[in-house]
């Protein structure tokens, strides 16, 4: 897992170059301007999930093989549970089609929160629990999930 800001410090040149290009994408284009939807950068290698969220209560815990999740917040943030993946969770929903597993019983929980700005990468051995409120009440904002094949790496 990683988390910095978009116009961080970072030095990029440390990231894996499909990494790097998705950051990229993402520094140079105006994602509030965006219809919200799936929009390729690279074919199906890499794609945006440009979503407008409502942040609740509660939300299952996901992990996913194919894909690295890339998750940026331009406007808000988010509270989002992270753990390692053991293999050892039950699995509760198993959606193939959309690479993701629902799991349940997720050890070792940790809670993260988000800030305008941010990004967060998620391989597949970080199972993640995303969309929390911060507080007591919900928050609707623009979130940007880039899918990144785990074959790039």
């Amino acid at each position: 897992m990683i988390l910095s800001k978009l116009n961080g410090k970072d030095d990029l040149a440390v990231y894996p170059a499909a990494i790097r290009r998705a950051l990229d994408w993402l520094k140079t284009t105006d994602v509030l301007a965006l219809e919200a939807g799936r929009l390729p950068i690279e074919g199906d290698d890499i794609y945006v999930l440009v979503q407008d969220l409502t942040t609740k209560a509660e939300a299952k815990a996901e992990v996913h093989t194919k894909y690295i999740d890339l998750m940026y917040w331009p406007e808000a943030g988010e509270r989002i549970g992270v753990a390692p993946h053991t293999g050892r969770e039950t699995v509760t929903e198993n959606k193939p089609e959309k690479d993701k597993m629902n799991l349940d019983q997720v050890a070792e929980e940790n809670f993260l929160v988000t800030a305008p700005g941010d990004f967060i990468v998620l391989f597949p051995w970080d199972v993640h629990r995303p969309g929390l409120n911060v507080g007591d009440e919900s928050a609707t904002f623009r979130k940007c999930v880039v899918k990144i094949a785990m074959s790039l790496l």
